[in-house]
Protein backbone atom coordinates (compact mmCIF):
# COMPACT_ATOMS: atom_id res chain seq x y z
CA UNK A 1 0.00 0.00 0.00
CA UNK A 2 1.59 3.25 -1.17
CA UNK A 3 0.02 5.61 1.35
CA UNK A 4 2.42 8.48 0.55
CA UNK A 5 1.38 8.41 -3.12
CA UNK A 6 -2.29 8.33 -2.13
CA UNK A 7 -1.87 11.29 0.20
CA UNK A 8 -0.13 13.30 -2.49
CA UNK A 9 -3.00 12.69 -4.89
CA UNK A 10 -5.57 13.85 -2.35
CA UNK A 11 -3.55 17.02 -1.60
CA UNK A 12 -3.42 17.77 -5.33
CA UNK A 13 -7.17 17.31 -5.61
CA UNK A 14 -7.67 19.89 -2.89
CA UNK A 15 -5.41 22.39 -4.67
CA UNK A 16 -7.24 22.15 -8.00
CA UNK A 17 -10.75 22.51 -6.56
CA UNK A 18 -12.20 25.96 -7.22
CA UNK A 19 -12.32 28.22 -4.16
CA UNK A 20 -16.13 28.60 -4.29
CA UNK A 21 -17.00 26.49 -1.28
CA UNK A 22 -20.36 26.90 0.42
CA UNK A 23 -20.38 25.06 3.74
CA UNK A 24 -24.11 24.37 3.48
CA UNK A 25 -23.61 22.50 0.19
CA UNK A 26 -20.34 20.55 0.64
CA UNK A 27 -19.27 19.07 3.96
CA UNK A 28 -16.66 16.61 5.16
CA UNK A 29 -14.81 15.32 8.18
CA UNK A 30 -12.22 12.63 8.89
CA UNK A 31 -10.17 11.21 11.75
CA UNK A 32 -7.54 8.55 12.21
CA UNK A 33 -8.43 7.00 15.58
CA UNK A 34 -11.26 7.43 18.08
CA UNK A 35 -11.59 5.66 21.44
CA UNK A 36 -14.69 6.06 23.59
CA UNK A 37 -14.88 4.11 26.86
CA UNK A 38 -15.81 4.86 30.47
CA UNK A 39 -12.31 6.23 31.08
CA UNK A 40 -11.19 7.48 27.66
CA UNK A 41 -12.80 9.83 25.15
CA UNK A 42 -10.23 10.65 22.50
CA UNK A 43 -10.30 11.44 18.80
CA UNK A 44 -6.95 11.86 17.05
CA UNK A 45 -6.02 13.71 13.87
CA UNK A 46 -9.56 15.00 13.43
CA UNK A 47 -10.42 17.53 10.71
CA UNK A 48 -13.63 19.21 9.57
CA UNK A 49 -14.07 21.17 6.36
CA UNK A 50 -14.54 24.77 7.60
CA UNK A 51 -16.85 27.34 6.03
CA UNK A 52 -15.19 29.30 3.27
CA UNK A 53 -12.31 26.87 2.75
CA UNK A 54 -11.62 24.24 0.09
CA UNK A 55 -9.29 22.00 2.13
CA UNK A 56 -8.28 21.13 5.69
CA UNK A 57 -5.75 18.54 6.89
CA UNK A 58 -3.88 17.32 9.96
CA UNK A 59 -1.33 14.63 10.76
CA UNK A 60 0.39 12.89 13.65
CA UNK A 61 3.31 10.51 14.01
CA UNK A 62 1.76 8.17 16.57
CA UNK A 63 -1.10 7.72 19.01
CA UNK A 64 -1.26 5.32 21.94
CA UNK A 65 -4.08 4.44 24.34
CA UNK A 66 -2.50 1.81 26.62
CA UNK A 67 -4.18 -1.58 26.38
CA UNK A 68 -6.66 -0.29 23.82
CA UNK A 69 -5.03 1.02 20.64
CA UNK A 70 -1.81 2.15 19.01
CA UNK A 71 -1.48 3.74 15.58
CA UNK A 72 1.34 5.24 13.58
CA UNK A 73 1.62 7.79 10.78
CA UNK A 74 -1.90 9.26 10.88
CA UNK A 75 -3.10 11.71 8.24
CA UNK A 76 -6.57 13.19 7.64
CA UNK A 77 -7.72 15.51 4.86
CA UNK A 78 -11.03 16.89 3.59
CA UNK A 79 -11.69 18.83 0.40
CA UNK A 80 -14.83 20.40 -0.98
CA UNK A 81 -16.22 22.48 -3.82
CA UNK A 82 -19.76 23.83 -4.16
CA UNK A 83 -21.13 25.38 -7.31
CA UNK A 84 -24.82 26.16 -7.78
CA UNK A 85 -24.48 25.78 -11.56
CA UNK A 86 -22.02 22.95 -12.12
CA UNK A 87 -22.68 20.92 -8.98
CA UNK A 88 -20.83 20.11 -5.77
CA UNK A 89 -18.21 17.62 -4.62
CA UNK A 90 -16.72 16.61 -1.27
CA UNK A 91 -13.90 14.15 -0.61
CA UNK A 92 -12.67 13.04 2.83
CA UNK A 93 -9.95 10.57 3.73
CA UNK A 94 -8.01 9.22 6.69
CA UNK A 95 -4.87 7.10 6.33
CA UNK A 96 -2.79 5.29 8.93
CA UNK A 97 0.30 3.10 8.98
CA UNK A 98 0.67 0.23 11.45
CA UNK A 99 -2.34 -0.23 13.75
CA UNK A 100 -2.79 -2.54 16.75
CA UNK A 101 -5.98 -2.83 18.80
CA UNK A 102 -6.65 -4.56 22.11
CA UNK A 103 -3.09 -5.81 22.60
CA UNK A 104 -2.81 -7.28 19.12
CA UNK A 105 -6.28 -8.80 18.78
CA UNK A 106 -6.67 -6.75 15.59
CA UNK A 107 -3.72 -5.51 13.54
CA UNK A 108 -3.20 -3.88 10.14
CA UNK A 109 -0.18 -2.55 8.29
CA UNK A 110 -2.08 0.21 6.50
CA UNK A 111 -5.56 1.73 6.60
CA UNK A 112 -7.23 4.02 4.05
CA UNK A 113 -10.75 5.36 4.59
CA UNK A 114 -12.17 7.41 1.76
CA UNK A 115 -15.62 8.91 1.23
CA UNK A 116 -16.56 10.84 -1.91
CA UNK A 117 -19.81 12.63 -2.72
CA UNK A 118 -20.94 14.54 -5.81
CA UNK A 119 -24.12 16.10 -7.11
CA UNK A 120 -24.91 17.72 -10.44
CA UNK A 121 -26.78 17.28 -13.71
CA UNK A 122 -25.80 13.58 -13.82
CA UNK A 123 -27.41 12.98 -10.42
CA UNK A 124 -26.23 12.46 -6.87
CA UNK A 125 -23.74 9.82 -5.80
CA UNK A 126 -21.55 8.85 -2.86
CA UNK A 127 -19.08 6.00 -2.58
CA UNK A 128 -16.17 4.55 -0.63
CA UNK A 129 -13.91 3.89 -3.62
CA UNK A 130 -10.23 3.86 -2.65
CA UNK A 131 -10.79 2.56 0.88
CA UNK A 132 -8.60 -0.39 1.89
CA UNK A 133 -7.08 -2.41 4.72
CA UNK A 134 -3.52 -3.71 4.38
CA UNK A 135 -2.48 -7.02 5.95
CA UNK A 136 -5.50 -7.08 8.26
CA UNK A 137 -5.48 -9.78 10.95
CA UNK A 138 -8.42 -10.35 13.32
CA UNK A 139 -8.03 -12.87 16.14
CA UNK A 140 -5.10 -14.50 14.36
CA UNK A 141 -6.93 -14.87 11.03
CA UNK A 142 -5.88 -12.89 7.96
CA UNK A 143 -8.77 -11.02 6.34
CA UNK A 144 -8.33 -9.90 2.74
CA UNK A 145 -10.56 -7.20 1.24
CA UNK A 146 -13.56 -7.49 3.59
CA UNK A 147 -16.91 -6.74 1.95
CA UNK A 148 -18.76 -3.64 3.10
CA UNK A 149 -20.20 -3.98 6.60
CA UNK A 150 -18.48 -7.28 7.39
CA UNK A 151 -19.20 -8.22 11.01
CA UNK A 152 -17.01 -10.54 13.06
CA UNK A 153 -17.50 -11.70 16.65
CA UNK A 154 -14.76 -10.98 19.18
CA UNK A 155 -15.42 -13.44 22.04
CA UNK A 156 -15.12 -11.81 25.43
CA UNK A 157 -14.81 -8.37 23.82
CA UNK A 158 -17.80 -7.68 21.54
CA UNK A 159 -17.66 -7.50 17.76
CA UNK A 160 -15.99 -5.63 14.94
CA UNK A 161 -17.40 -4.10 11.76
CA UNK A 162 -14.92 -4.01 8.88
CA UNK A 163 -15.24 -1.62 5.95
CA UNK A 164 -18.35 -0.12 7.50
CA UNK A 165 -20.24 2.01 4.96
CA UNK A 166 -23.19 4.20 5.98
CA UNK A 167 -24.91 6.08 3.12
CA UNK A 168 -27.11 9.12 3.77
CA UNK A 169 -29.31 11.47 1.76
CA UNK A 170 -32.20 11.00 -0.64
CA UNK A 171 -30.00 10.39 -3.70
CA UNK A 172 -31.62 13.30 -5.53
CA UNK A 173 -30.93 16.59 -3.76
CA UNK A 174 -28.66 15.23 -1.02
CA UNK A 175 -26.10 12.44 -0.81
CA UNK A 176 -23.50 11.39 1.71
CA UNK A 177 -21.29 8.56 2.94
CA UNK A 178 -19.53 7.65 6.18
CA UNK A 179 -16.77 5.04 6.04
CA UNK A 180 -15.31 3.43 9.18
CA UNK A 181 -12.64 0.94 8.18
CA UNK A 182 -12.37 -0.77 11.60
CA UNK A 183 -15.19 -0.25 14.12
CA UNK A 184 -14.90 -2.26 17.32
CA UNK A 185 -17.95 -2.32 19.59
CA UNK A 186 -17.02 -3.23 23.18
CA UNK A 187 -19.68 -5.18 25.06
CA UNK A 188 -20.30 -6.70 28.47
CA UNK A 189 -22.79 -9.50 29.23
CA UNK A 190 -26.03 -8.73 31.03
CA UNK A 191 -26.69 -11.35 33.71
CA UNK A 192 -30.13 -12.57 34.77
CA UNK A 193 -31.29 -15.00 37.42
CA UNK A 194 -28.81 -17.71 38.36
CA UNK A 195 -26.11 -15.82 36.49
CA UNK A 196 -27.28 -16.70 32.98
CA UNK A 197 -26.44 -14.27 30.19
CA UNK A 198 -29.59 -12.54 28.95
CA UNK A 199 -27.95 -10.13 26.53
CA UNK A 200 -25.09 -7.70 26.02
CA UNK A 201 -24.66 -3.98 26.57
CA UNK A 202 -22.31 -1.67 24.76
CA UNK A 203 -19.63 -0.15 27.01
CA UNK A 204 -17.40 1.54 24.43
CA UNK A 205 -16.09 1.62 20.91
CA UNK A 206 -12.91 2.00 18.88
CA UNK A 207 -12.92 3.43 15.36
CA UNK A 208 -9.89 3.35 13.07
CA UNK A 209 -9.94 5.28 9.79
CA UNK A 210 -13.14 7.30 9.46
CA UNK A 211 -14.18 9.55 6.58
CA UNK A 212 -17.47 11.36 5.96
CA UNK A 213 -18.57 13.41 2.96
CA UNK A 214 -21.88 14.97 1.94
CA UNK A 215 -23.23 17.44 -0.60
CA UNK A 216 -26.55 19.20 -1.09
CA UNK A 217 -28.01 20.69 -4.24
Amino acid sequence: MRIDTFRGAIRLLGLVLPMTLLASAAQGQAFGLAVNTKTVNQKSVYVVLPAGEAMASDQGQSVSVPGVATAQDLFSIVTGDADATDGSTAVSSATLGVVSLLNGLITADGVVAMASSSIGDAGANSNAAGSSLGNLVVGGAAIADPAPNTRMSLPGVGYVLLNEQLPTGDGVTTTGMTVNMIHVVLQQPVLGLLGQVTGYRTVGEIVVGSATSSVTR
